[in-house]
């Protein structure tokens, strides 16, 4: 769940597992929801675009936008289910004070669903770099970055720092990363989600 850098991470995973076919859903392409499966496997992918703040160039449907806290309260969890959350870039045109406001009642959210099914693995994933222009920019993501680390602090949740794999890599700067970074960033969360 969250923006269109965890939507790159969806599709990345839909175009390298054979085993997963996607659904359509006949929805925005690109906010969704999303979701794929692998019968085979008893697998199941879903990606979740979060509600406002969100800037697009394109429609969408705002039955399809959902709060973040609002769809984690509607997951059962469960010792297989793993819930990736992201929420950054679309809020930097508002003020920190209600980002921190927005990411604790995600916290909340969280400790809720940690209560009824401890088993379930929670990742956040960090913010990128790579942003240029006067309402997106890294000063303003750090800033974020920060306040989402505190808040989650003291939850047991996974910290997946993006944050230094888009600042230090030898690709362009972009708040949307090359393939190679996509797969890089993927490869850790597969780490979470499967240690050896």
């Amino acid at each position: 769940m969250g923006d269109s850098t965890t939507r790159q991470w969806f599709d990345f995973i839909v175009g390298s597992v054979p085993t997963l076919s996607r659904l359509y859903l006949h929805n925005n392409g690109k906010n969704g929801p999303h979701m794929a499966v692998d019968m085979e496997n008893n697998i199941d992918v879903h990606f979740r675009a979060h509600n406002s703040p969100y800037v697009i160039e394109d429609w969408h449907i705002m039955a399809d936008m959902h709060f973040l806290s609002n769809s984690i309260d509607d997951l059962a969890g469960k010792p297989h289910t793993v819930l990736v959350l992201n929420i950054c870039a679309h809020y930097t045109s508002f003020p920190l004070s209600y980002y921190a406001y927005r990411v604790s009642l995600l916290k909340r959210a969280v400790v809720a669903l940690l209560r009824r099914a401890p088993e379930t693995k929670v990742i956040i994933k960090t913010a990128n770099t790579g942003a240029r222009d006067f309402f997106r920019h890294n000063w303003a993501y750090m800033q974020f970055d920060r306040v989402l680390r505190e808040i989650f602090n003291d939850l047991g949740v996974y910290i997946l720092d993006v944050w230094q794999m888009t600042a230090c890599h030898y690709n362009k700067a972009d708040l949307h990363p090359g393939p190679v970074i996509i797969k890089n960033e993927v490869d850790i969360l597969l780490s979470f989600i499967c240690p050896m």
